[in-house]
């Protein structure tokens, strides 16, 4: 890394360094230097669900200050969790986005804020390793001041000559993909950032927008080479895991991240028990941040394809006994909690009390990323540590992979086919190696210039 990417401003030749996301697909962060400005693209967390308490937030590996401005795609952790730290550490520029997204960004940021201040005061009281908290309240703040919306389809100007603008990503409600234009050396430039890309077939929000004609692509790549079941195989194999448990007596439990994964899989249970191919059962969601963001999709239904009805006989639980009350309960019922991987969130203390009994069904909707308590769940054997102790694994463990908001194989290739022929580089990016490498080659086929999969750090000069 040279010391210019670490404090200084941008050469003349234009280029990008990956700070995060880079062959794996969690925290992405990529910094471009381009027309005179540094502008960030995304601002994620490596997000496990959990704090460390061993050490404090490690550094950026540049310098907050140097940064022009930040162009957020959306709101989940892994793409904006380490936004309001930039701020902390002395960030000061516009934060480009779409306006729901700063709702959501402030919902987000607030819980966010409030649980580190609550661990840092519960670890100084007890006296053991003290929680260094990555924000607070008031960075979590300042952060939302900063942002300047953009609508999709608009341009906002960073400075004379440079131009950011936004498309509908039809990831999550808000989500999007940045364009970037400017002028440099005499020549007009531009860089499309997919963010996260939305999958087609599924009648939950639009289809992503076309992606604009760019010179350079940096795109995702989380399901390179994999596809997605169809919303039909979803329902078969949801369907079976249910009605095994309603037949056996037991719970179902679903994890799922609070922001646009617990939103979508209600929604299709209540599509599902409409149709019958769900058996009617009671759906309680233990997760108070979860039904927050539920509150902005319902006030927001321009941004889904279809009618919601993600409150309807949907009982959305805000209090732990309310929580334990719905867990203890006999009979069987659908019990939805926040924690997408198993690495935090509500649905280990549901986990706890339901993990021995073979009656139950742990029904994972998420991607499950390496050495995750999720990945461990889905293994043949019979026991699993988490919580501090070792549990029989007697509950039956299923995975339905449909659910994702990701584009897959398919959905990249019918994507970017418009850009084959005209754009110079394809940088490829939140994707794990070997499905990173799969689009690479699939790319490497149909005209796309010049496809990089970066090293974490590596620059990439845009030629």
């Amino acid at each position: 890394m040279t010391d210019q990417t670490k404090t200084g401003k941008s050469s003349n030749n234009p280029r990008i360094t990956f700070f995060g996301a880079a062959r794996m697909v969690t925290g992405s962060m990529h910094l471009l230097e381009a027309g005179g400005q540094r502008i960030l693209l995304d601002c994620g967390s490596v997000a496990t669900g959990k704090m460390n308490q061993d050490k404090p937030p490690e550094p950026f590996p540049f310098d907050p200050q140097s940064v022009d401005a930040v162009v957020l795609t959306h709101s989940h952790h892994d793409h904006c969790g380490r936004l309001a730290t930039l701020v902390r550490d002395g960030f000061d520029g516009p934060i480009f986005t779409h306006p729901i997204n700063i709702e959501l960004l402030g919902l987000l940021l607030r819980d966010s804020a409030r649980i580190q201040e609550q661990e840092a005061s519960t670890s100084r009281r007890r006296g053991g390793p003290v929680v260094v908290p990555r924000f607070d309240t008031a960075d979590a703040e300042l952060t939302l001041d900063l942002c300047e919306p953009i609508e999709y389809g608009q341009k906002a100007s960073l400075s004379d000559g440079i131009e950011v603008g936004l498309r509908d990503a039809g990831h999550i409600l808000g989500s999007a993909m940045a364009h970037i234009a400017w002028r440099q050396n005499d020549r007009d430039r531009s860089l499309t950032f997919t963010g996260d890309l939305g999958r087609s077939g599924v009648d939950f929000h639009p289809p992503p927008a076309a992606l604009p004609a760019c010179d350079y692509l940096l795109c995702e790549s989380t399901y390179g080479g994999e596809y997605h079941d169809s919303v039909e195989v979803m329902a078969r194999k949801t369907g079976q895991a249910i009605r095994r448990a309603v037949r056996e007596g037991g719970k179902v439990l679903i994890p799922a991240f609070s922001l646009g994964r617990t939103q979508i899989v209600v929604h299709f249970l209540q599509t599902w028990m409409r149709e019958g191919i769900v058996p009617p059962l009671d759906i309680h969601v233990d997760s108070p941040l979860g039904h927050r963001f539920a509150k902005v999709y319902d006030r927001s239904p321009e941004g889904f394809s279809v009618p919601l009805r993600i409150f309807d006989d949907i009982d959305w639980l805000e209090t732990r006994d309310g929580a334990m009350d719905a867990s203890l309960s006999p009979g069987s019922r659908i019990i939805i909690a926040s924690g997408g991987m198993l690495e935090g969130g509500r649905i280990l203390q549901h986990l706890k009390h339901h993990v021995d009994d073979p009656r139950c069904t742990l029904l994972l909707v998420s991607f499950q990323a390496p050495g995750t308590l999720g990945e461990q769940a889905l293994q043949e054997d019979d026991s699993i540590r988490f919580a501090g102790k070792r549990w029989n694994k007697w509950i039956a463990v299923e995975q339905v992979r449909g659910f994702s908001g990701h584009a897959d194989h398919g959905d990249f290739l019918n994507a970017t086919a418009p850009l084959e022929g005209k754009t110079t580089q394809v940088m490829l990016v939140h994707g794990e190696e070997e499905r990173a490498e799969k689009l690479a080659a699939a790319f490497s086929t149909r005209g796309l210039g010049t496809i990089t999969i970066p090293n974490l750090g590596q620059t990439v000069e845009l030629v």
